[in-house]
């Protein structure tokens, strides 16, 4: 959706909410390298200092090339094949966030062979962006809902008619919603479900997580990463059967992104628990 044109130049909700999201971690990061927190380690100091705006640059690049790669060869290559200039409209959104993850650990990682970083340090990083990334991609979701795409099934007549307290209450507080360019149907918000359940709810746990280390000087990447992706998980799991578009996508009750999400579950649930053995003195 456009959210206002200068010259004919249309610029994007999508675009903004991008440019705030990377604002944030930059920001975020810059607060990390004035406060010393990894005083005794010089090369993720030196990262935040001297290159963060490198290191952003070529996440945003990474992070928006992967996603639409995926989109497109993964889920939706039948219609890009048709449609090949469509492929470059990264405005229009849909990119997969599963390919997000992925492209993120390729980016860093090339990121951190070409300064020379060592595995230590690579993971630090990670860590870092683990703990801002919740709230940027937040906004992601919101474009989803401002794009009217993404949206959920139609709340059954029959539901409405029977629990007319609860379903005014939900529609007040706008879970159900009407989306106008789809139809006048009272659907469920399964982006604004997203916002909450897959990443305000982890970026606060998170967050909680990221002060109680930072005063007991012990920070814990794989357990930052691990809390956050489960929950991501499970959050996304459940509401993929509530996502209208996921609706064509089952086979033997599970959607592609499902599949996934199982096995990412059991990678991240060992990510968990090898936590201890990674703890960074701060």
């Amino acid at each position: 959706m456009i959210a206002f044109s200068i010259w004919n130049i249309h610029i994007y909700w999508y675009g903004i909410f991008y440019l705030i999201g990377f604002l944030v971690a930059y920001f975020f990061l810059k607060w990390i390298w004035k406060k010393k927190f990894f005083l005794k380690h010089k090369n993720v100091q030196k990262i935040l200092d001297s290159y963060l705006e490198d290191f952003l640059i070529c996440l945003i690049l990474w992070v928006l090339l992967g996603g639409r790669l995926w989109e497109v060869f993964i889920y939706q290559w039948a219609y890009f094949s048709q449609h090949l200039l469509e492929i470059f409209a990264v405005w229009h959104g849909w990119m997969s966030f599963v390919w997000w993850i992925i492209w993120v650990l390729i980016a860093v990682f090339v990121f951190a062979k070409v300064k020379k970083l060592s595995l230590h340090d690579f993971v630090v990083l990670l860590g870092l962006l683990c703990v801002v990334a919740p709230f940027a991609i937040m906004l992601w979701r919101f474009g989803n809902y401002l794009n009217q795409e993404l949206y959920g099934i139609v709340i059954p007549q029959l539901f409405l008619e029977s629990h007319e307290s609860i379903s005014t209450f939900l529609t007040n507080i706008n879970i159900f919603h009407t989306y106008d360019l789809v139809d006048q149907n009272l659907r469920l918000n399964t982006n604004f479900l997203a916002i909450i359940f897959e990443w305000l709810i982890p970026f606060i746990i998170w967050l909680i997580l990221f002060v109680v280390q930072l005063r007991r000087k012990k920070f814990k990447p794989f357990l930052n990463m691990g809390i956050f992706l489960i929950l991501y998980s499970i959050a996304r799991f459940v509401l993929e059967y509530f996502r209208v578009e996921s609706q064509t996508q089952l086979i033997w009750w599970f959607t592609k992104s499902q599949r996934i999400f199982i096995f990412a579950f059991i990678c991240w649930l060992f990510m968990l628990f090898y936590h201890k053995k990674r703890v960074v003195e701060l």
